[in-house]
């Protein structure tokens, strides 16, 4: 069985048992994990080389093109034991498949136990699942493993045509929904234009996974902004990571994502692998804690955020992490300026008359990045570039070539004929990274 949640214990308490956790989990993978035994023989580490938690940083960080090259050698388990096959979308280079024992089933419903109850779900609930649950897709299994698991009820709606999805609201009479933000602001248009009272709904929370609806200062992004004026629920932002088999939840607070301690180890890192102080913006390093299938040591996410080690208003210790910047790979400098795509998007989501976008990096004449936004609309007026670049240029200081297209044109470009599984809303040319 697993042990019980960490996160309203000490600061100290927490650490004491991640430390032992820690412990196993090396010796495990030292074992197990044919790339890990190689790799920490190799550099002479042992799991008593380890003394604090501290100590994690003599283990070697483990890259996410190692993982795509050698990933069957991430295997601890023969095919036996294996229960369930997911796999990552491959936006970054090859699809990983990640192997999950019946055990680590019940860690991913525990850890989304932990996720949904801070953000104050109840056996009480009934959930209106509109996430993808086929495909290879973690997030649709863990949630609906994690809210059964709470006690709650659910139900799995899918991602399909919306009048389906207001007649499923309106029968079922839900109180919360998990989606993302984007299929989320289309229900809630829909349901407008159906001129159906929103309060008269029996929804009153969200938790929304795939981008963030908040800034660095945890002030609703654009794309928050745009949902609670289109449907004011309660909005719960949540950071899920299907390589690590982990996701972090916002409590009522929403100062940050916390970490579920009995399970995960967060570091944030520079571009050199050393510790950030908290507040500032690094990369999110993980290492699994009671993970038997494919067990990952100080793995980089390539996702980059900030940590808060303080303790909760809620009364949680447990580590929690910012709103996600951007991608580490994605991280553009444009006259000087250090911008993600992230930023930009939260620009264009405050601006009305945008149906839908896509923004595009390319390497100048001069070897600089170049940034082009390419906006879908009804109606290409001039008003409305105008309008995007002074927004786009208020929230990140940078002034992109900005087009205007048909609606048609962008959504051929964002599911490049249906061949993505996600739809693209930054595509990266440039000539290297």
């Amino acid at each position: 069985m697993l042990k019980k949640t960490l996160e309203f214990n000490s600061k100290k308490t927490i650490e004491s048992e991640q430390l032992c956790l820690l412990k196993e989990a090396v010796l495990y993978a030292s074992k197990r994990s044919p790339f890990y035994k190689n790799i920490l023989r190799k550099k002479k580490i042992q799991y008593t080389d380890i003394k604090s938690l501290y100590d994690i940083t003599v283990l070697p960080l483990t890259l996410k093109d190692q993982l795509q090259k050698y990933n069957r050698s991430f295997y601890c388990v023969n095919k036996k034991a294996i229960a369930d096959i997911v796999s990552t979308t491959g936006t970054t280079g090859e699809p990983v498949f990640i192997i999950l024992t019946k055990h680590d089933l019940q860690r991913l419903a525990k850890n989304e136990v932990y996720s949904f109850s801070c953000a104050g779900a109840t056996d009480k609930d009934l959930f209106h699942l509109a996430v993808t649950i086929d495909d290879l897709f973690m997030a649709g299994v863990a949630y609906y493993l994690g809210i059964i698991e709470l006690g709650a009820s659910v139900y799995r709606a899918g991602m399909h045509n919306i009048k389906r999805q207001i007649l499923l609201l309106k029968q079922l009479k839900p109180t919360g929904i998990m989606t993302v933000p984007s299929f989320l602001l289309q229900l809630g248009k829909g349901i407008r234009e159906e001129k159906i009272n929103l309060l008269s709904l029996s929804v009153k929370k969200a938790l929304l996974v795939g981008e963030s609806i908040r800034d660095q200062d945890f002030s609703l992004s654009g794309i928050g902004e745009l949902l609670h004026k289109t449907w004011p629920l309660d909005l719960y932002s949540t950071f899920g990571n299907s390589e690590t088999a982990i996701s972090y939840c916002e409590c009522r607070y929403k100062r940050g994502a916390h970490e579920h301690s009995d399970l995960i180890i967060t570091e944030i890192i520079d571009e050199n692998g050393n510790a950030v102080p908290d507040g500032e913006p690094g990369e999110l390093v993980l290492t699994t804690l009671q993970t038997e299938g494919m067990p990952l040591l100080r793995y980089c996410t390539g996702d980059i955020t900030f940590k808060i080690t303080e303790r909760c208003a809620c009364g949680r210790s447990s580590v929690r992490i910012g709103p996600i910047l951007g991608r580490k790979a994605h991280m553009l400098k444009y006259k000087g300026t250090k911008v993600y795509p992230k930023a930009i998007e939260s620009a264009i989501a405050r601006v009305s008359g945008v149906c839908n976008y896509i923004i595009e990096a390319f390497t100048g004449d001069d070897f600089s990045d170049k940034i082009v936004v390419k906006i879908g609309c009804k109606k290409k007026r001039e008003s409305l570039k105008r309008s995007l670049c002074s927004h786009i240029a208020a929230y990140t200081r940078v002034t992109p070539i900005v087009k205007l297209l048909s609606v048609q044109e962008v959504d051929a470009l964002q599911s490049e004929n249906g061949k993505n599984r996600k739809l693209r809303t930054f595509i990266d040319y440039r000539i290297s990274q």
